[in-house]
């Protein structure tokens, strides 16, 4: 150690920060993380000074709905010990919350995703909860996200934790935390359970495989997969299958939710991209390993295969099969393609809702702030009741499903990131229905003579012409975090009055869960909704041309979401769309050089929409 210790002092001198220094040293001390120890000392013996920079700097943050991030060893990596410690806190949480009786009595679900290391950090997590006293239901295989918000509330479990890092690159992964409900943590009990897992001084395990023969770990039969496919199915809103799908999980497991449910209702020509069916960690099948229906070009070789046999429309999915990527064809005539965004299907997907329904009475859809309005108008012009102010996560939307409907019926929850909900299953999104109610609704249009793309324009021309943009900012390096929180403080400091020559009308801070007037900093009323922090700028009266800037919670990106919606009236359709294709732009681009301008070093990430 003496070595060690001496090549420590070489690399504070050559830039090793004190944090990671301290980190380090726990590391190489604790028996705790003795498996890690033979790896992190050749890794100190290479002198890779920004390599343990970034993975000792800082405890990887346990955000609002858990961890996720870059695996490897380290205090800001996820591992054994941080998905051990994160259970471990959670554990605490909920018997110190419901009480050790009703915690032992209820159980808590476990499922796991396709990525590297999945099954072991599941069994990791299953045994810290057995070791604090809990019976764990398991999985053994993969499932869907949306499956554990299911499987929780069928099994009238206490919570549950996903083993997952959703569409990130394949080196990361994550564990996602659920409550009672089915739903991702809200307030107050996400920030009580950070508390605890970051306190977190010792972990209980107990051995995995004995449990499962003590049967304090229960491994779930086939009735539940069973349940959860039939209660998507049931959800179906019209016979219409005649329709040519290609269909891609991305490598991920959309082919345990996605297609089973396809094939169930009835869809005979569903055909699969074969290099992206299997499970693959790596996603070597996918564009640029990118597994992100938000980004077109994941949907690149499903398109492909579409064009060549003239399917109607393609269905992808992210690894964990909670959100949905959709390729339309651009008319029945021709084999022209075209990429539609979260927000579009969102659209497509509610005009098909508020169609096939047979009644909208008492109706009600949920949205988060920087989801389409065009949403908000379609319900309105069907009177039905929105809730649109919800911050940013499906969370949000789950939590106003229970606390929120009052004598309203849940219809509808959508957010721009591609996530939607349909029916009162589950509390976050899922996928599956959504594709089985796009591929209806694929099936009834080409039936009508026209394509979801030839649809979504007509909306547009009946409602009004609305476009979303999105542009990430990334700003790499240990003062990443500070750099991006800097242009909130910088924004809240002063307020832009104008944006693109255009007067910002009212300003909401989520955090401070105010409306401030930006010409004189005065309150103009309360926000009620949970806080966040992000700033809206609205630019017109009636709130249809904005910028959203909110930074994330748990890596140093910082998003801007520009939003531009004209009804058309007495002008034609395209100048409509023109105008606004460019004002949108022109709103986001000057937001973003705005914010750069406070914090430089920053690295755009592709405009999305």
């Amino acid at each position: 150690m003496d070595k060690i210790n001496s090549k420590l002092k070489v690399l504070e001198k050559k830039g090793l920060v004190k944090d990671a220094v301290k980190n380090i040293r726990i590391w190489l001390e604790d028996d705790e993380y003795k498996d890690f120890k033979k790896e992190l000392i050749e890794l100190i013996e290479k002198e890779d000074v920004d390599e343990l920079n970034d993975a000792f700097y800082k405890v990887i943050p346990f955000g609002t709905g858990g961890r996720r991030g870059k695996m490897g060893v380290g205090t800001n990596r996820i591992n054994i010990c941080t998905i051990a410690e994160s259970a471990q806190g959670f554990a605490e949480y909920l018997k110190e919350y419901f009480g050790e009786k009703e915690v032992e009595k209820r159980g808590i679900v476990i499922t796991y995703d396709v990525r590297h290391n999945s099954r072991l950090f599941a069994e990791i997590a299953a045994s810290v909860f057995v070791g604090n006293g809990l019976k764990v239901y398991f999985f053994n295989g993969v499932r869907s996200t949306p499956q554990i918000s299911f499987t929780i509330r069928y099994q009238k479990a206490i919570g549950g934790a996903m083993i997952s890092a959703s569409h990130n690159p394949p080196s990361d992964n994550g564990i996602k935390i659920y409550w009672e409900n089915g739903g991702q943590i809200v307030s107050p009990h996400d920030q009580n359970i950070i508390e605890k897992v970051m306190a977190v001084k010792k972990v209980k395990y107990y051995d995995f495989k004995k449990a499962i023969k003590e049967k304090r770990i229960q491994i779930l039969e086939k009735k539940v997969d069973n349940a959860y496919i039939k209660t998507v199915c049931a959800l179906t809103l019209g016979n219409y299958r005649d329709v040519h799908v290609v269909f891609t999980p991305l490598n991920g497991c959309a082919s345990t939710s996605f297609l089973p449910v396809l094939k169930k209702v009835g869809f005979k020509k569903v055909d699969t991209v074969k290099k992206q069916m299997p499970f693959d960690p790596e996603f070597k099948g996918v564009a640029k390993q990118i597994p992100n229906p938000e980004v077109p070009i994941s949907l690149d070789l499903a398109t492909k295969q579409a064009k060549r046999d003239g399917a109607d429309v393609v269905v992808g999915a992210d690894p964990d099969a909670d959100r949905i990527g959709v390729v339309s064809r651009k008319s029945l005539k021709n084999k022209q393609y075209v990429s539609l965004n979260g927000n579009q299907i969102g659209v497509l997907l509610f005009d098909y809702i508020t169609r096939q329904q047979k009644s909208l009475k008492n109706g009600l859809m949920i949205k988060t702030i920087v989801t389409t309005d065009l949403l908000t108008k379609i319900s309105k012009d069907n009177k039905v009741s929105v809730i649109d102010d919800l911050p940013v996560g499906f969370k949000y939307i789950g939590d106003a499903m229970d606390h929120r409907l009052g004598k309203k019926i849940f219809l509808f929850g959508a957010e721009e990131s591609h996530g939607y909900l349909y029916g009162d299953y589950a509390r976050d999104k899922d996928g599956a229905v959504a594709a089985l109610l796009i591929c209806e609704y694929a099936a009834l249009l080409k039936k009508e003579g026209r394509t979801l793309f030839e649809q979504l324009e007509e909306i547009k021309k009946k409602y009004g012409y609305y476009r979303e943009l999105l542009q990430a900012v990334f700003y790499n390096g240990m003062d990443g975090m500070d750099k991006m929180l800097r242009i909130m403080e910088k924004l809240r400091l002063k307020l832009p009055t104008k944006i693109c020559g255009l007067e910002v009308y009212t300003v909401l801070d989520q955090l401070k869960k105010k409306f401030i007037n930006p010409k004189n900093n005065k309150v103009m009323g309360k926000y009620v909704g949970f806080p966040d922090n992000a700033l809206i700028f609205y630019l017109n009266k009636e709130k249809t041309i904005r910028i959203v800037v909110r930074p994330s919670g748990t890596e140093p990106k910082i998003k801007f979401y520009s939003a531009v919606g004209e009804e058309v009236g007495d002008k034609k359709y395209i100048e409509v769309k023109k105008e606004s294709d460019k004002l949108v732009h022109d709103i986001l681009e000057e937001m973003v050089v705005r914010a750069e301008k406070i914090s430089k070093g920053g690295e755009r990430f592709e405009i999305l929409g």
